[in-house]
Formats: C-alpha cells, structure tokens, sequence
C-alpha cells in the first residue's frame, strides 16, 4: 500500500498521542475533531510513571513535568485521627524515569501535542469537524462529516475511534458497548484555598476518610481538585450547588466554608467493553474502546497506553506486515483493558466508598500491612503506576 492515509476521530489524548506516533514514522494523519479548539474543560489531571516513560522520547513527559505537581507520595488518611497509610513511589525508581504521579490537567498534553501537530507536514488537524458516520471495506472506509456546518465526505485507508466515551464512530457502526453503570456520580470542585496549611501531613494526592464518606484532595500547580459523591436521590443541580460543594468542603477544612469554587462537574461512572476492538479497518482506541472508574487515575493513561500499541502494531502493517497483526494489538489491550485497569479501579471504587466500620476496618488493616512490607508495598505500586500492565501487555501473544 502506497502512501496510507489514516483518519482519527477526536483529538484527546489517545487520539493526539496516536497521530503524533504515526507521524513521527511518515504516515499521513487526518484529525478529525468535533470541538472548535482543545477543549480546557475538567477531565483527567493524573499521569502515571508508565505514562511518562512512554512520552519521555518526545520530550512530552518533561514538558508536562514543568506544567504540573509532582507527588512522589500520595495517602489514604483517616481525617477525624490523623492516621496515615503512605505510599512511596521512590521505591520504582529503577524501572522508571519518573518515579512519581504526576497531577497536571489532561488540556496541557493535548495543548502540546495539537501545536507540535500543527507544524507537521504528515498531519491535518481539523477542528470543527464532527463525524457522522463510517462504512469500512476491503478498500478503505468511507467518512461522512460536518466540517463546521458543510456535509463532507472522505476516503481513508484506516479509521481510528479515538472520540470518546460517546463515540459516534461506535454507535454509528452498531456496536453493544457491554458493561455497567454505577450507582454513584462523582462531583469534582476546582478550588485555590490552601488546604495544606489546615490539614497536617497533606500531600500532593489524598484519599480522605471520614465517618459517612470519603474525599479525594489532588493538588494541581495553583488549586486543588476536590472530589465527592452526592447524597443518595439529590440531584445533580443541588449537588452542585455553591451552598452543599461547600458544606462538603468544611467537612474536611472549616476554615474553607467560604472559598470560591473555580469550577466544577459532575461524571457519571462507566465500566464497559467493546467485545472487539478491530472491525476490519476500523480500529478503537482509549475511552472508545472500554471505560472504567477514575478511582485511581487511569483512564487517560490507558487510552494513551493503547495508542502506543496501536502506533507499534499499525505502522509494521502499514509497511507491508500481514494485517492479522492489528488483532494482537485488539487482543493485549482488551484483554488489559478487563483484567487490569478495569479490575484494580473497581477495587479502588469500592474501597473508596466503603464506608461500613467493620469493613473499613479490614481496608485499612491491608492498606497498613501493604505500606510496612518492602515487598508489598512495590508489589502494590508497580500495579497502581501502570508499570505491570506495560510488562504483562507485552507477554500477551
């Protein structure tokens, strides 16, 4: 094949780190993107050790390393006691160059990337470009869009689904995206007060316990995102509320009772999975593709893990390697899609919410018992880092 043209549907993460991946190789990329610029909207702000090592080559990891929080350690802390079960991502410091979580929002790598693309001669990237619909045969797929208000059609040898979690690619080609959805929203507060001069021994990421309920705390260069769950049956207005945000705010920090809140957004929490991947020259990558709980932060790193191994798949094929290849790639990521980032961030959700007394207690006998044990406590990490479902993908036949 002469030449290859690649389209990508959506300009998030997986889809920005695929184009720059593939044209880094010399294939030609045509982005696709519904919104009018890179969306600054509150999405994902965690990136993991595995992560970075994947965008070290391109000088992305360091660049994002300047715009961002580096937390070394984060912790689960009991609010009302002031007990504390740290974990110390040091310890990873032979099997990654970046030995720590990295809290930067998901708009500073796609910012990067959009510009570095800008400038590339393989790659057209088309805001306001929303698709409508794929057909795929042996000879390419065959694009409806608007770009802007103008219908358009396109050819392209390949098509990638890299437009979320409500991909029109998907629903436009039929597809059961199997799963569940949870009970439970998850409220996430944009706010600049310093909770680090209330709360003593607060770190960069905190998984705070109280009584009835549990908050997140991550801190971002200039503010901290703050994170809880509505009252069961209050309804998504109230629960955002200036009057409850800031009740839930006080619980943790008095003093913060009146802070201003900078932003705010409710998500609704999916776990699903496409059944395949590949369907003939249509390929899914990132939310797309299988959606998880953000309990633990890695949903954006495993769509950029799975555009890595699409780039790494994709381009052998493009040059001329038998295109069953592309079914390995379908097969190693779904297959870590499930048994991975799906099962550690269930278990990271149901932790989180657990609030039964005898049954917290048994967490945080295991969550102290993992941080005194050198062993468990890498074992844990090397899990929570991403850096096992790396190796694991790799072994995956």
């Amino acid at each position: 094949m002469s030449n290859p043209t690649v389209t990508i549907a959506g300009a998030g993460p997986s889809g920005l780190t695929l184009a720059w991946w593939l044209v880094e190789h010399g294939v030609n990329v045509t982005v696709l993107e519904r919104e009018g610029s890179i969306p600054r909207d509150m999405r994902a702000s965690t990136f993991h050790p595995a992560t970075l090592d994947l965008l070290m080559d391109s000088g992305l990891a360091d660049a994002l390393v300047e715009r961002g929080t580096v937390v070394p350690q984060w912790q689960y802390l009991i609010h009302e006691s002031g007990e504390r079960a740290v974990f110390d991502m040091s310890c990873l410091g032979d099997v990654t160059a970046y030995p720590f979580r990295l809290q930067c929002e998901q708009f500073q790598l796609t910012e990067l990337l959009a510009a570095k693309l800008a400038e590339h001669p393989y790659c057209e990237l088309r805001f306001g470009a929303s698709l409508q619909s794929a057909t795929a045969d042996n000879e390419g797929v065959h694009i409806h869009y608007y770009d802007g208000r103008e219908p358009r059609e396109k050819m392209c040898d390949w098509l990638i689904a890299a437009d979320g979690a409500s991909s029109q690619v998907r629903k436009s080609m039929g597809l059961e995206f199997e799963g569940q959805t949870f009970p439970k929203t998850s409220i996430t507060l944009v706010v600049a007060h310093p909770f680090e001069d209330d709360i003593p021994n607060l770190l960069g990421v905190n998984y705070v316990w109280l009584p009835d309920r549990h908050y997140s705390l991550m801190r971002l260069r200039d503010t901290w995102r703050f994170t809880y769950s509505p009252e069961q049956d209050q309804d998504i207005e109230t629960a955002l509320s200036d009057e409850v945000a800031r009740a839930h705010i006080a619980r943790v920090s008095p003093r913060a009772n009146n802070t201003n809140i900078l932003a705010r957004n409710y998500y609704t929490l999916h776990q699903r999975c496409l059944e395949r991947f590949c369907h003939g020259r249509v390929i899914f990558v990132g939310d797309a593709a299988h959606l998880n709980s953000p309990a633990g932060g890695m949903g954006m790193n495993s769509g950029i893990h799975d555009a890595r191994s699409l780039a790494d798949h994709l381009v052998p094929v493009l040059e001329g390697a038998d295109v069953g290849l592309l079914e390995r790639y379908a097969r190693r990521r779904r297959i870590i899609a499930l048994e991975e980032v799906q099962r550690l961030s269930a278990r990271n959700y149901a932790r989180h919410r657990e609030t039964q007394a005898s049954k917290r207690q048994v967490i945080w006998r295991e969550l102290q018992e993992t941080v005194s044990d050198p062993l468990k406590h890498r074992d844990y990490l090397l899990d929570a880092a991403m850096i096992r479902s790396r190796e694991r993908e790799q072994a995956i036949e």
